[in-house]
């Protein structure tokens, strides 16, 4: 199942990441997903869904505007969750060399199964394996509407 999620939360995470005083709002620059979800017994309905994923993230303070590189691992259903957190990196450099590492990793996938693009993100799934007992897909995402990200593009 492809997830799109433009923002991380203290609550999402189960932690703080950013040391800025602000509520924790991390909008998601970009995103590379390995996800296997376990397939529900028509009875069992949506309390049946089991997921695990593995997500390579950066993403942008909306406060402090600081940029982090994490690895999280989520595992879990509706009823219990687990985030583990496995490493954190403050990115110290440019806007501008960001934009070129999050677009060289994104153009790193050139043969997608599918590509859905919007006014505001784009997704590619790189992926996608099924069978009796479980669904797996690997997809990437790309946020396309961060004025911090393209500020230098958006000036004349």
């Amino acid at each position: 199942m492809v997830t799109v999620t433009k923002y991380l939360t203290e609550r999402d995470l189960k932690r703080k990441i950013c040391d800025c005083e602000n509520e924790e709002k991390l909008k998601v620059l970009f995103k590379e997903v390995d996800e296997s979800e376990l397939r529900v017994k028509p009875d069992q309905g949506m309390m049946g869904a089991y997921i695990w994923r593995n997500e390579k993230i950066i993403a942008s303070c909306e406060h402090c505007k600081k940029v982090y590189f994490m690895m999280i691992t989520f595992e879990g259903g509706m009823k219990e969750q687990y985030v583990s957190i496995d490493s954190i990196e403050l990115f110290e450099g440019s806007m501008k060399e960001l934009r070129k590492i999050i677009n060289n990793m994104f153009d790193e996938y050139e043969n997608e199964m599918i590509t859905v693009a919007t006014d505001d993100h784009t997704i590619k799934v790189i992926d996608k394996d099924e069978d009796e007992e479980k669904i797996i897909t690997r997809y990437v995402y790309l946020n396309r509407e961060d004025k911090n990200l393209y500020k230098d593009l958006l000036e004349y």
